[in-house]
Order: C-alpha cells, then sequence, then structure tokens
C-alpha cells in the first residue's frame, strides 16, 4: 500500500491517548488475537496485530512495525473519519497491552510537533496551523502534493526524528 495519493495523517497514539487538551485517544484496539491470514500464527507481532484490528474495524492499512504501535506513530489514510480512526486505534492499541506515554514524553511530543508545524509552514505558509500534540493535514488541499508530502517528511525528520509516517 505504498499510495503517495494519500495524505498520511499522523497520529501519536501514546501522546493522544492521555493528551486529555487533544480530544479521543489515538491509538485504538480490537481484538489482540490475530485473525487475518497476513499474521498467520498467534505469534504475530505487534504491529501485525494492530494492523489486523485496523482491518477488522474496516480501515485500509498496512502493519506498522512494533516500534512504531508502542510509540504510537501511526497514519490515517485521507478521507477517513478521523475520530472513528483515533477512537478504534486508541482500542487496538489498549487489547495489545500497548500503553500510553507518561506526560514528560507527551511535553516532548507537543514541542516536536510545533517545530514540525512552523517547518511546513515555512514553505506552505496558508497551511492549517496545527492542534498541539497531533499532525494533521489531511483537509489541507495541497496535502496530496509529493512536494508537500515530501516536505513534511522532511520537517518530521528534523524536528520529531521517533516519529515515522505509515503509508507513505
Amino acid at each position: 500500500m505504498n499510495d503517495t495519493t494519500r495524505t498520511p495523517r499522523l497520529v501519536r497514539a501514546a501522546a493522544v491517548l492521555a493528551l486529555a487538551l487533544v480530544g479521543p485517544t489515538a491509538l485504538a484496539a480490537c481484538s489482540s488475537t490475530p485473525t487475518s491470514p497476513s499474521t498467520g500464527n498467534a505469534a504475530a507481532s505487534v504491529g501485525a496485530k494492530w494492523g489486523d484490528c485496523m482491518r477488522t474495524a474496516g480501515f485500509q492499512v498496512e502493519d506498522p512495525s512494533d516500534d512504531q504501535v508502542r510509540s504510537g506513530a501511526v497514519t490515517s489514510p485521507a478521507g477517513v473519519d478521523a475520530q472513528r480512526f483515533t477512537e478504534a486505534s486508541g482500542k487496538c492499541a489498549s487489547d495489545l497491552g500497548v500503553t500510553g506515554a507518561d506526560s514528560a514524553q507527551k511535553d516532548k511530543w507537543k514541542r516536536q510537533y510545533a517545530a514540525v508545524d512552523s517547518c511546513v509552514r515555512e514553505q506552505y505558509p496558508d497551511a492549517p496551523e496545527q492542534e498541539p500534540g497531533l499532525i494533521n493535514y489531511s483537509d489541507y488541499p495541497r496535502a496530496q502534493e509529493p512536494e508537500f508530502q515530501d516536505t513534511l517528511s522532511s520537517c518530521l525528520s528534523k524536528h520529531a526524528p521517533d516519529t515515522q509516517q505509515l503509508g507513505r
């Protein structure tokens, strides 16, 4: 699913799970029991189980790495209901035993994402200002342009190196 026409939407599950200021949880879950053929056995990775859970919930996502699930860095496809994705992602993570981040980690992510937003807006001044702790340009008309995606990836690498985009 390497579809560059999708707008990656960064959802920092671990950060959002405990961020009361931001709203509903970001990395949610379904069942920790793998059911899709992609996992094959009960010893499937956390990322594969999370991916199965999200597909069962109706989202077309790739299996993230275990580290991406544990760190809370997940990306939803463009055009999905953000709240529904966030809730499903949080439930999936919870069912898999993935816990939220502590306040120091959440504060770090808020600072990093503010720097990412500032970096992006240097080249795209009309891009919408982001909420603290989130990166979501899915409603921005230019977000699907390859140049914008390159800028976002570059800004993420520079200012939030522990964040990875999925679906890119």
